[in-house]
């Protein structure tokens, strides 16, 4: 098993799509009064989904509301991967249009990087991807979109769903408005043979080390060779040398570690007979690892930690 294999892999199945809504009601779980932050939260999410809407659809009941308390109602066995990403919380209505059946499910995630992590913990690459908000991708009766905070899944099912479901996507975006770009990480690490959507945000675990946390992790593919480039994000370039000292004394433990100078100041080159083989280096406030190192992964570390300076 490799290195980067280790990760979690998190694939959630969502029902989703957007609409009118009557007054609101709290699925607050235990029956406590909701704050006034939960309030503003709650109409802000209702103000992206009045009325006019594509179709002009009925809502099948009143809207639900979630919090971190009550997600696992909704979402069962799938809700402690939200809270990873800081969960705040989420609208859900069922809605009809004609013969159509609809869903909207807003998750409010709290900030951007947050809402990319999870929007990109269930996307891959191979799906459809579409132009609307930050990104977009959709599959057979679905439609997911990133933008801002919010992650929206939207969901439709009978007649003329499918022509619904992309008219919807955009009416919220063009509601939600706010940020339209990925972290700004990502626009700053190498571009060339990079595999496109394959960007994570892990919080928890990366690589299945909580020393790394936490961290980008972006595949790279040269030929039929595949690299993993791994970016830990530390709170200042003291805290990025522990988290390079933590790799190299894990793989002196488990297999080889030793000083690779060409690759730049202070880097190593590291293997185990169980995970593979990495190269990193600690740049700045970032620990930069590329695991199983294929084609010029060499070249691939030092640019990154030339771009990341």
């Amino acid at each position: 098993m490799k290195f980067w294999a280790r990760r979690t892999s998190w694939l959630i199945c969502g029902l989703l799509a957007a609409g009118f809504f009557p007054p609101q009601s709290s699925a607050s779980g235990d029956g406590a009064p909701r704050t006034q932050a939960s309030d503003f939260a709650q109409k802000h999410l209702l103000s992206f989904v009045g009325e006019p809407l594509p179709g002009h659809p009925t809502a099948q009941g009143a809207p639900s509301f979630y919090g971190p308390d009550n997600l696992y109602q909704y979402l069962d066995g799938g809700a402690d991967v939200y809270l990873l990403y800081d969960f705040q919380v989420l609208l859900h209505q069922d809605l009809k249009s004609g013969q159509a059946e609809l869903t909207v499910d807003i998750f409010d995630l709290g900030n951007s990087e947050d809402a990319f992590g999870m929007y990109a913990a269930e996307r891959a690459p191979g799906y459809n991807f579409l132009d609307i908000g930050i990104e977009a991708y959709r599959n057979e009766g679905i439609l997911n979109f990133l933008q801002d905070r919010y992650y929206i899944k939207l969901a439709g099912f009978g007649p003329g769903s499918d022509d619904l479901l992309e008219q919807f996507a955009r009416v919220l975006s063009e509601r939600i408005a706010g940020t339209r770009a990925f972290p700004p990480l990502l626009e700053k690490i190498p571009q060339e043979h990079r595999v496109k959507h394959s960007e994570q945000f892990t919080r928890k675990d990366p690589l299945g080390h909580p020393f790394l946390s936490p961290a980008y992790v972006v595949s790279y593919k040269q030929g039929e060779s595949e690299s993993k480039l791994l970016i830990s994000v530390a709170k200042d370039p003291a805290e990025a040398k522990t988290r390079l000292e933590s790799l190299v004394k894990y793989f002196r433990e488990s297999g080889k570690c030793e000083a690779a100078p060409d690759l730049g100041d202070g880097a190593i080159q590291a293997s185990n007979t169980f995970e593979g083989s990495v190269i990193a280096v600690a740049q700045g406030r970032y620990l930069i690892v590329v695991v199983n190192p294929a084609g010029d992964a060499a070249a691939l570390l030092k640019k990154t930690a030339q771009d990341l300076k």
